[in-house]
């Protein structure tokens, strides 16, 4: 399977600009996509909004243009961990074909209709990446099966135990469990995880430009160490 972001790399490249905070913009001189890449966050009743929030705002930072929608059970509005109320755009039956999904700890196991949908994903090229226990749904739709894969510390037994099958990686940051599927450890080590797929896609510079700009000093996405 190829890549994702290798794949991208074959596509025309155009000048890009993004938005910064009040409206303003500024010119990267990085190649970006011909169109905006589409970002997808699985989230549903109870999900952590941290989990998918720091990669939500890598990506929409990062060089080229980007199109980010939350896609549910259903579009009915519901509530996160915190409170924090959400309307989804697209259920998995109707959402469109993501270049990115990411997947955050939720409340609740996945329905079938979901893991198909994951599974989907994957298979027709898509990147998929969880961030903390959101490797568990990974885990239940068997996309992790014989593969390296992390996940929350405090998480570290019950997921091996669920997920026997699963090469469980302690004390890194994220894990890419294949080219095109990739684990993260809890909350913000998401954040670290999108850094280190903009540093994939688009170099070193532009990487740390995006942390700059969300003023976000950590080093996680370089090290890759707890």
């Amino acid at each position: 399977m190829m890549n994702f972001f290798a794949f991208r790399e074959c596509l025309p490249a155009l000048a890009g600009v993004v938005l910064l905070c009040g409206g303003a913009t500024a010119a990267i001189a990085q190649p970006v996509p011909d169109r905006p890449l589409v970002i997808e966050i699985v989230a549903t009743p109870g999900a952590t909004l941290l989990d998918f929030a720091g990669p939500s705002e890598v990506f929409g930072v990062m060089p080229g243009h980007a199109v980010e929608y939350v896609v549910s059970e259903s579009t009915v509005p519901f509530k996160l961990e915190n409170g924090v109320k959400i309307a989804p755009d697209y259920t998995f039956d109707d959402a469109p074909k993501p270049d990115i999904v990411v997947i955050g700890s939720q409340a609740a196991k996945g329905s079938d209709k979901a893991m198909a949908w994951l599974r989907r994903v994957h298979s027709d090229g898509g990147l998929v990446m969880s961030v903390c226990t959101g490797a568990d749904w990974l885990g239940q739709s068997g996309l992790l099966a014989g593969l390296e894969a992390t996940t929350h510390h405090h998480a570290y037994s019950s997921f091996q135990k669920t997920f026997a099958d699963v090469k469980l990686v302690r004390g890194r940051r994220y894990v890419e469990s294949d080219a095109n599927l990739f684990t993260a450890g809890g909350y913000t080590a998401g954040l670290d995880l999108a850094l280190h797929l903009v540093d994939q896609r688009y170099g070193r510079k532009a990487a740390q430009e995006v942390a700059a700009r969300l003023e976000y000093q950590g080093n996680g996405w370089i090290t890759n160490e707890l």
